[in-house]
């Protein structure tokens, strides 16, 4: 009976816990490291490849700090409003598109892949080499 007279928890302290508890979550770590690599492989790409450019690597880091930013602030809000399914279908997406493009680089880098892999990422497929060789 005294449950019916207390009053219901603030929708930014639910925002709050849920935030705090991001810090254990495995899916946000993965995606936070996919993003750390995807930007490192893709500075080493750069400069493999010899087209290191500055305005490619702000507008780069600026692309995947606004992804972070948006990952990590939509994450707690939705999770708070009991749809934690789809926070965490989200963050695993946006984990596969990050990780396939860590892979794209680090082939592209010259580094080894699995050659069963590389049919399956468009850019180290024979088909992206032959068109890309067309065009130059």
């Amino acid at each position: 009976m005294i449950r019916l007279l207390e009053q219901p928890r603030p929708f930014h302290q639910i925002i709050f816990d849920n935030l705090h508890g991001m810090y254990d979550n495995p899916l946000i770590w993965l995606f936070i490291w996919l993003i750390i690599a995807d930007i490192a492989t893709g500075f080493v790409k750069s400069l493999v490849a010899k087209n290191t450019n500055s305005t490619k690597g702000i507008n780069g880091l600026i692309k995947h700090g606004l992804v972070l930013f948006v990952g990590l602030s939509v994450y707690p809000i939705i999770t708070a409003s009991g749809f934690s399914s789809a926070a965490d279908s989200f963050i695993v997406f946006c984990n596969l598109f990050y990780a396939v493009s860590f892979i794209e680089n680090w082939g592209q880098i010259g580094l080894p892949l699995p050659e069963w892999l590389k049919k399956y990422i468009y850019k180290l497929s024979d088909e992206y080499k032959i068109k890309h060789e067309e065009d130059k």
